[in-house]
């Protein structure tokens, strides 16, 4: 009898994670038995509580401690405590179609792959102008990139989210780095595909998930994520791909050829004023470029609000870009 185990971070989440353990009791499985950890990194909220309640009902439910509470521990310690032999490393933002984990076991036979994962749909629950603009933003191939997640294609792929592994590959492999607090699945995805495993990305099923809902949270999101990029970059380059230093460079150049051009203007130094021209064209490029996918939202949403997406596409781009940069920074202090 195969066995699917669910493990499931979790850090102060008691608004989201009822009702994604309703969705993983909710997993219609065919001769499959199923195992649910959630690893809490010592929740101060009542998150622990409400997993406990879940836990005297339900004997297949566990509560496991990640006392270093970062995610790529609580990974490896529910890889370590199942006892399926597929492991399924599924978030608590996110609320999962009922064929989830059936779909994707299937795709693994059908593709002879080691990993499959769904697709991931946003799921912004407040309608309100500032929600809607960031989840356009979030859905766009221009704002995060083909190579998202959330843009993913269907097919053979280098990358998956929530996904449904083979135990027996995570543990050969080593598990997930500790020392990547953010984008260990790029690196743990990345060392499957060296050793010439295949990864699916199927849309026979998919998933709900909830991103930031506000420009603040969104951000800082980028932000962060743009300054683990650059210890990633750093530490596993082969994990990471070229759309991740692409706002990087943006930023970059934006701010060398700005100073070089202030430079040039206070020396009067000609050549180097026209640097000041250089960096005003890469921002009409990119205004440009923001305009064209936001009349494409447009269309597609009939909604002008999409037209105001420029100003929100170059905030987004700049703290990631900004962030990559600070991380470097920190890196080489």
């Amino acid at each position: 009898m195969n066995i699917i185990s669910i493990v499931c971070p979790t850090y102060n989440e008691d608004k989201y994670i009822a009702h994604t353990i309703e969705t993983f009791l909710k997993q219609k499985l065919e001769n499959i038995q199923l195992e649910i950890l959630i690893v809490d990194g010592m929740s101060t909220d009542k998150t622990r509580e409400i997993v406990s309640k879940y836990a005297l009902i339900h004997p297949n439910l566990k509560l496991l401690d990640n006392p270093q509470r970062k995610t790529p521990y609580a990974f490896n310690i529910g890889i370590q405590q199942a006892k399926g032999n597929y492991i399924a490393i599924l978030g608590a933002h996110s609320y999962y179609d009922d064929d989830y984990l059936q779909t994707c076991f299937n795709e693994l036979q059908r593709t002879n792959s080691v990993g499959c994962s769904g697709k991931v749909r946003l799921n912004i629950k407040t309608d309100t102008p500032e929600s809607m603009l960031v989840k356009w933003l979030q859905e766009s191939s221009f704002g995060v990139s083909s190579g998202s997640f959330k843009t993913l294609k269907e097919g053979y792929t280098t990358i998956i989210n929530y996904p449904v592994y083979k135990k027996e590959v995570l543990i050969e492999i080593g598990g997930y780095d500790t020392s990547l607090h953010r984008n260990q699945d790029n690196d743990l995805n990345q060392r499957l595909f060296e050793k010439g495993y295949l990864l699916y990305h199927t849309f026979k099923t998919g998933s709900d998930y909830t991103p930031p809902n506000t420009f603040s949270k969104l951000f800082r999101y980028a932000y962060t994520n743009g300054f683990w990029n650059a210890k990633s970059l750093l530490r596993k380059p082969k994990s990471m791909k070229m759309h991740h230093l692409v706002p990087f460079v943006f930023v970059s150049s934006l701010l060398l050829l700005t100073l070089i051009g202030i430079s040039g203007y206070l020396t009067h130094f000609v050549y180097l004023e026209y640097c000041l021209l250089m960096a005003g064209l890469v921002l009409v490029l990119h205004f440009f470029a923001g305009i064209l996918f936001s009349f494409k939202i447009y269309l597609q949403e009939q909604n002008l609000l999409a037209l105001l997406l420029p100003i929100y596409f170059f905030c987004f781009h700049f703290c990631y870009g900004w962030g990559t940069l600070n991380g470097f920074l920190k890196q080489t202090n």
